[in-house]
C-alpha cells in the first residue's frame, strides 16, 4: 500500500480518537453534573471549552507545525489529550474537571491542524477533496462511537471508567502515527516571514470565514436539532439512532461526494450543497414540530450534503498557494477561524431559541449556510 493511503487511514483514526474523547462528554452529562453539583449552563460551557481552546491555539499550533513538523506536533497533542482524559477521570471537584477539560482542548488544538498538512503534502491537488473526506469522516465516526456506544456503556460503567476506556484510543492513535507518519523536511523556516506571508493571503481568509459559517450550520444539523425536547419526546429511545443516522450520512457524503463534486465542478458543487442545506434545515425544524417521520429523510439528506461540503473547504485550503513549508501556519489559521463558528453556534442558538423558538434557530442555520454559499462564489478559482 502506498504511503499516502497508509497515513490517510491513520489520520482518520487519529481524528476519530480525539473527537470521540470530546463528544463522549455530552453523554456523561447527567452523572457528572450530579457528582459535581453543576447546573446545565455551566455544563454547556464545558462542552464548548475544548472548541474555545482550538480557537485560541490554532495559530500558535500552526507555527509549531511549521517548526517541528506534523509528526512530532501531532504526537505531542495526542499525549496531552491522553493525560487530560485520564485526569478527568480522577477529578474530585468542578474546578479540577474544568481545568482538565480545557487541557483536553489543548490536545485537540495541537492534533487537528496536522491532518490538513499531511493531506496537502501527501496527495496531489485533484485528490485533496477525497483525502479530506476520508480523514474528516473520523469526526462522525467518533460521534457514533462517543454518543451511541457510550449510551449503552453508561448503565454498566461509571463515567470515570468510560473516560479511561476512550483514552486507550488516543494511545493507539499515537502508536500508529509514530509508526506510519514521516517527518517532513521543509528546510529552514522563518516564523516571522511565514506569518507575514500567510496572513496576507486573502483566499485563505475567505475560505476560513466561509468555513466558519459552515460550522454554525453543522452544529444545527448534528447537535441542536437532534437534542430538541420535541424530537426526544417524539422518538424516545430512537433519538440516539437519529444522531447515528446523521453521522452515517456524513460519512457517506465524505466518501462518495468528492468524486461527484469534481465531475460537476467543485465550486459549483460547494454552492449547490450549501443552498440545499439552507432549505433542508427549516423543513427539519417543521418535521420535528409536527412529529413527522420525514425527519429521518431530512436528517439523512442534511448529513449527506454537509458531508459533501466539508471536504471541499479543506480541498480549497490546499489551493490557497501558501508555500508548502508554511502550510502548517495556514492550517492553524483555518482551524482557529472555523472553530469560532463552533464556539458561537451554541450561544447564538440559545439566544434565538428564546426569541423565535425552533424556527428562529432554523433561520439562523439557513442564513449561515447561504452566507457560506455567497462567500464560496467569490473563491478565486476556476469552476472545474
Amino acid at each position: 500500500m502506498e504511503y499516502k493511503w497508509k497515513i490517510l487511514i491513520v489520520a482518520w483514526f487519529v481524528n476519530l480518537s480525539i473527537w470521540t474523547g470530546d463528544i463522549v462528554l455530552a453523554v456523561l452529562g447527567n452523572p457528572i453534573m450530579g457528582d459535581f453539583h453543576m447546573n446545565l449552563s455551566y455544563f454547556s460551557f464545558l462542552l464548548s471549552l475544548p472548541i474555545l481552546m482550538m480557537v485560541i491555539l490554532g495559530l500558535p499550533v500552526g507555527i509549531l507545525i511549521a517548526k517541528l513538523g506534523p509528526k512530532r506536533t501531532a504526537l505531542l497533542g495526542l499525549g496531552i489529550a491522553f493525560v487530560a482524559q485520564i485526569l478527568r477521570g480522577f477529578s474530585t471537584e468542578t474546578l479540577d474537571f474544568t481545568v482538565y477539560t480545557a487541557f483536553y482542548g489543548v490536545g485537540m488544538a495541537v492534533v487537528f491542524p496536522n491532518l490538513p498538512k499531511i493531506a496537502e503534502s501527501s496527495f496531489p491537488s485533484e485528490q485533496q477533496g477525497l483525502a479530506a473526506g476520508v480523514y474528516m469522516s473520523g469526526l462522525p465516526s467518533g460521534a457514533i462511537l462517543g454518543l451511541v456506544a457510550s449510551s449503552f456503556l453508561l448503565p454498566y460503567l461509571p463515567w470515570r471508567e468510560i473516560f479511561w476506556l476512550y483514552a486507550s484510543l488516543l494511545i493507539l492513535g499515537a502508536i500508529l502515527w509514530f509508526i506510519v507518519a514521516n517527518d517532513l523536511q521543509e528546510g529552514k523556516v522563518s516564523m516571522v516571514e511565514g506569518f507575514k506571508k500567510v496572513s496576507k493571503n486573502r483566499f485563505l481568509w475567505l475560505v476560513s470565514v466561509a468555513n466558519l459559517t459552515l460550522l454554525i450550520t453543522y452544529f444545527g444539523a448534528t447537535q441542536y436539532f437532534p437534542s430538541q425536547r420535541q424530537l426526544t419526546e417524539f422518538l424516545g429511545s430512537l433519538s440516539p439512532v437519529l444522531v447515528a443516522t446523521i453521522s452515517l450520512a456524513l460519512i457517506v457524503g465524505f466518501l462518495l461526494l468528492p468524486p461527484f463534486s469534481k465531475k460537476i465542478g467543485e465550486k459549483k458543487a460547494l454552492i449547490t450543497y450549501q443552498i440545499t442545506v439552507a432549505f433542508l434545515l427549516p423543513l427539519f425544524a417543521w418535521g420535528i414540530s409536527v412529529r413527522s417521520i420525514i425527519v429521518w429523510i431530512l436528517a439523512f439528506l442534511a448529513g449527506l450534503m454537509l458531508g459533501g461540503i466539508i471536504p471541499l473547504y479543506f480541498a480549497f485550503l490546499s489551493r490557497t498557494n501558501v508555500e508548502r513549508k508554511y502550510f502548517g501556519i495556514a492550517s492553524g489559521i483555518f482551524v482557529s477561524v472555523l472553530n469560532i463558528g463552533g464556539f458561537l453556534a451554541p450561544i447564538l442558538s440559545e439566544i434565538l431559541d428564546r426569541i423565535g423558538g425552533i424556527y428562529g434557530v432554523a433561520i439562523l442555520f439557513s442564513i449561515s449556510s447561504i452566507t457560506g454559499a455567497l462567500l464560496s462564489y467569490f473563491f478565486p478559482v476556476k469552476n472545474r
